[in-house]
C-alpha cells in the first residue's frame, strides 16, 4: 500500500496518507490544517511503513 506525501500550496503543510490497495486515489486532497481543498501529491514515501506508526497501530498493519 503506497504512502503518499501531500503538500498544501496555501499554508505549506505537508502530510502523509495511506492509500489502501485497490482503492481509488482521491481527486481532491483536503489539508488537515487549513482545510483548503488544494493538496497536491508531491511523491511517494518509500519504505516508511504505516503513516500513523506507533504502538497503537501495530495491530493494524504489524
Amino acid at each position: 500500500m503506497p504512502v503518499l506525501l501531500i503538500a498544501c500550496p496555501d499554508c505549506g503543510h505537508e502530510y502523509r496518507t495511506l492509500v489502501v490497495e485497490g482503492a481509488r486515489v482521491p481527486a481532491v486532497w483536503v489539508c488537515p490544517d487549513c482545510k483548503e481543498r488544494k493538496g497536491e501529491v508531491i511523491g511517494e514515501v518509500a519504505g516508511s511503513g504505516h503513516p500513523w506508526s506507533g504502538p497503537s497501530m501495530d495491530v493494524c498493519c504489524g
